[in-house]
């Protein structure tokens, strides 16, 4: 099937407004650093009444949930696509469901895995089921994000009121998430993990990553692949790499080591935390559900985290999350359907779009101004890791302006100049602004930054639309009928409490 046949015709509304449910089945798979692994469920999907075009999940099944295993490299450092491939299919086959029998999915790609070379070779093995998978390679925040919301930290704080800490430990970096009241504030990264080295059978050397090395030479040992590593100094290694961790957790000054290994600029949130949290590979072993040995330093990192946290004088309460390894990606593309009225900005014809990927810019209370406006743009550029530096295809934000806030002259003109000016800034090509509001103002705001932009690039506005942190979307071709457009907006669907996820 071609990738135009993939999109959904909305040409006809009143087929679809005449449609009470969707079961769709689904597909999330990720592959990381050091693990990759596949799920299967089955989404029942309803409309949410019958005066509006909202549909939302009412059931979830999960029907198969495949073996988890090591991502497959070449040399260590590219990955092996065929290999890949071949997992992919026998779990495909396992689980009894074919390919064409997928209706939506996400292919999620983080870590050393999303490297360039390595991300562009494993969108290419999904190329044939394109408009029906949402492709998402993930850097830092925006995987720290993944975890949070997957492992089930943002559910936690949201419905207990509780300032809640989620550390997810994979195979090469450690993602720290501060979540409040529901709502992610800050994330920070660093490269711990539990293959920063690893070893054959033999105790052999056969991976170490800079963080690894480096932590060794912070205790006088010479790594070299091949070498044969003690267990004394594979805990040595451990215990460093502990340390930085609890460094960044308990937000103390950054040892000259600690600062070498940062990902991403430190913590900045500086309030009361109530719950820690942990997922990822290295989580297995901090609540015990795991103790086997895979080569490498996973399990003794464990087990010093473990002991930090139950150490007297640790701060915070630790917790277990409703899912450790696999929070990363706990659900597949949902289908929520969707209609912006007749309120829509188009200044040419950029449409339909598929798969773009949405960054929520959060408009502040009372009187926001101008810089306001363009910090709001730029954080959210930042914390979805997009580089800018280069084209990447259309930009999409959804703009979430603060209850009761007053929209006037004033308000607008901030708005208006200071999303170009940060869009302007940021990013030098000339693809499509798109922009997505909960309140009806497209048409008004896209008039005036159509006028302030001198027309310089296309700008699409739409309106009446709710989408979430991690949501992807699809306009289609407006309806002149009605001038409309329709929307589908693919979330990643993360569970609720164990068992009914994705």
């Amino acid at each position: 099937m071609h990738e135009e046949d993939e999109f959904i015709d909305f040409s006809d509304l009143t087929e679809m407004f005449g449609l009470e449910s969707l079961l769709l089945k689904s597909v999330g798979i990720t592959i990381g650093s050091s693990t990759s692994h596949l799920m299967f469920s089955q989404l029942l999907v309803r409309r949410r009444d019958s005066r509006t075009s909202r549909f939302e999940i009412t059931e979830r099944e999960v029907i198969h949930r495949g073996p988890i295993t090591f991502t497959p490299y070449v040399e260590g450092v590219s990955v092996d696509t065929e290999k890949l491939q071949n997992f992919i299919m026998q779990v495909y086959r396992d689980a009894g469901i074919a390919p064409g029998d997928i209706d939506t999915g996400a292919v999620i790609i983080t870590g050393y895995a999303a490297r360039k070379e390595n991300a562009q070779a494993i969108v290419n093995l999904f190329s044939q089921w394109a408009g029906k998978f949402v492709c998402a390679t993930a850097g830092p925040n925006l995987e720290s994000m993944m975890a949070a919301y997957g492992s089930g930290a943002v559910l936690r704080s949201k419905e207990t009121g509780k300032t809640v800490m989620n550390i997810d430990i994979g195979g090469g970096t450690s993602k720290i998430v501060i979540i409040k009241d529901g709502t992610i504030v800050d994330a920070a990264s660093l490269f711990v993990g539990s293959r920063v080295v690893a070893k054959d059978n033999a105790g052999r050397l056969v991976r170490m990553e800079e963080s690894g090395v480096l932590a060794a030479k912070e205790i006088g040992i010479d790594l070299h692949l091949g070498k044969t590593i003690a267990v004394n100094e594979q805990k040595a290694i451990a215990d460093i790499l502990t340390d930085s961790l609890f460094e960044i957790i308990e937000r103390k000054a950054l040892s000259p080591f600690t600062q070498r290994i940062m990902e991403t600029a430190p913590l900045k949130y500086g309030g009361e935390i109530d719950v820690v949290m942990f997922s990822g590979g290295v989580a297995e072993y901090i609540y015990g559900h795991e103790r086997s040995d895979f080569g490498d330093i996973g399990i003794y990192l464990g087990e010093k985290i473990r002991q930090r946290v139950s150490a007297p004088g640790f701060a915070m309460t630790l917790q277990e999350p409703e899912e450790r390894i696999r929070a990363t990606v706990m659900g597949a593309a949902q289908y929520s359907l969707q209609v912006s009225g007749n309120t829509i900005f188009l200044s040419a014809n950029s449409l339909p779009q598929r798969n773009l990927q949405v960054m929520k810019v959060r408009v502040g209370k009372g009187k926001p101004t101008e810089e306001d406006v363009a910090n709001s743009v730029r954080e959210a550029l930042d914390r979805y890791d997009i580089d800018t530096k280069r084209p990447a295809g259309p930009l999409a934000l959804a703009i979430n302006i603060a209850p009761k806030t007053a929209i006037g002259p004033v308000f607008l003109r901030n708005l208006t100049q200071g999303i170009l000016s940060a869009v302007n800034q940021r990013c030098t090509d000339a693809n499509p602004l798109i922009l997505i509001f909960d309140i009806d103002i497209a048409n008004l705001v896209g008039s005036i930054l159509a006028e302030k932009s001198g027309h310089a690039r296309d700008i699409v506005c739409v309106d009446g639309i709710n989408v979430g942190d991690l949501d992807y979307v699809d306009i289609g071709t407006e309806i002149q009928s009605s001038r409309t457009v329709p929307v589908v907006v693919k979330n990643l669907v993360f569970s609720k409490g164990k068992g009914d996820c994705f």
